[in-house]
């Protein structure tokens, strides 16, 4: 139950706030240790030995494993226990194992460091859903998520411009101390990865709110997959096409600094540069406003505003995105990162929004996560792995991973459209119930 204007027991506005505030804070610390190896692929490839087929399970499939199987699992404490405490456990964690990442002294350390690092990152996002949505009375909650997810942009944008500067920084002016001997790009992963631990000290300064529902300690698991037998439609929809539209952005967003130093000859710096802006700028500005914007549409009765919008963003953007990266222009490809983050990046925020909308309240904190482990399965490691897979196996060209991108932004893209599309009806149905 809430109180006030709908927020919940003990909560103001301002207070409600801050605790979105410090979940940004989380959801950007995360997004740096993720991402800000994407930068580094040069000098892992040349040191290690890699390939583009190994780097991009580094990237993607060695973080999702962990992050969405245990995503899941955590999910499930969630709606049982102390979701600060989640967080900060999970903050701690992931921290200290994406700094021991840059100590890895061969593939299997590089691969186990980023299996911890999904552990603990698994605990971020159903914890900072279920927060939320316990914090947030449903006609504003679409603006709080589109916060979490556009803090998540921003995370990204960041890494990309403070890895890029660490390592030419460091190339430069190696650290001496504990890290000397270090290759720069191992730095990078060290002096990005222990800040964290402090960080997650602010996982205190709020009030946990009360449970929407007193029936959450009796919703096991049997409950739970009963739940997605019965609107197996609705989830199944929805969550196809959250993995899908993962794969073609997340593939994109991962692979574009490769391939602007790989083909377009960019510099580290001016790749970090350019990719940390258009993705904080496109990430920050349209999430915000997709999320106001759906919120004043909820509260004009358009209910089933968020897939709509999302249905939308799929078809349309995907097409201009690949003809902007194949242009072969620094400039032209600055802008069509910005144009995928102002369209179907910001689109997510309310995306996990209308997740929350149609889950049961004691159910939350596994929707939540399966969300997110759909979305990750697909952004980390089945995207990545396509896009790396068709550079090394089917063009067979590492110069031709532009092609490989652009395809699979336009395929995928408009197979998620179809999966939201044919979600829809089941969605405004389950609206109805609720």
């Amino acid at each position: 139950m809430t109180t006030g204007e709908g927020y919940a027991p003990g909560y103001t506005p301002l207070r409600a706030w801050w605790a979105v505030l410090v979940i940004v804070l989380f959801q950007i610390v995360s997004l740096i240790d993720r991402t800000v190896i994407a930068v580094l692929i040069p000098e892992m490839r040349a040191d290690l030995g890699l390939n583009d087929f190994q780097l991009s399970l580094i990237q993607g499939m060695a973080f999702a494993l962990f992050y969405g199987a245990m995503g899941l699992v955590i999910g499930g404490l969630v709606d049982r226990w102390s979701r600060r405490g989640i967080m900060f456990a999970g903050i701690t964690l992931w921290s200290l194992a994406a700094a021991a990442t840059g100590l890895a002294r061969n593939y299997a350390q590089l691969f186990g460091a980023r299996l911890l690092v999904g552990f603990g990152e698994g605990a971020i996002s159903p914890a900072a859903q279920s927060l939320l949505s316990g914090i947030f009375p449903r006609h504003r909650l679409a603006t709080p998520m589109s916060c979490f997810v556009a803090a998540g942009v921003a995370g990204i944008g960041l890494s990309f411009a403070l890895g890029g500067f660490l390592l030419d920084h460091f190339t430069r002016s190696p650290l001496g101390g504990p890290l000397e001997g270090l290759a720069p790009w191992r730095q990078v992963l060290v002096v990005t990865g222990l800040p964290g631990v402090l960080i997650g000290l602010l996982a205190f300064s709020f009030r946990e709110p009360a449970r929407a529902s007193v029936q959450g300690a009796g919703a096991g698991w049997g409950v739970f997959f009963a739940h997605l037998r019965r609107h197996a439609r609705l989830i199944g929809g929805m969550m196809g096409g959250y993995l899908l539209a993962a794969m073609a952005t997340q593939g994109t967003m991962i692979w574009a600094p490769t391939y602007a130093r790989r083909v377009l000859d960019m510099g580290a710096t001016e790749v970090g540069a350019m990719m940390g802006l258009a993705v904080t700028l496109g990430g920050i500005v349209g999430g915000l406003s997709m999320g106001l914007l759906v919120d004043r549409l909820f509260g004009r009765g358009i209910r089933d505003a968020a897939l709509r919008l999302y249905f939308w963003m799929l078809l349309l953007a995907p097409p201009l995105v690949a003809l902007g990266i194949l242009a072969g222009s620094a400039q032209v490809m600055f802008l069509a990162i910005l144009l995928l983050m102002l369209t179907v990046g910001a689109s997510f925020g309310p995306a996990l929004t209308a997740v929350q909308m149609v889950s049961p309240p004691e159910m939350r904190g596994r929707f939540g996560a399966l969300a997110v482990l759909v979305s990750n399965l697909g952004g980390l490691a089945l995207g990545p792995m396509l896009i790396g897979g068709l550079t090394d196996y089917v063009f067979a060209d590492p110069d031709r991973i532009g092609w490989s991108i652009t395809l699979s932004l336009v395929v995928l893209g408009a197979a998620a459209a179809a999966l939201i599309a044919w979600a829809r009806p089941a969605y405004s149905e389950r609206m109805r119930e609720m």
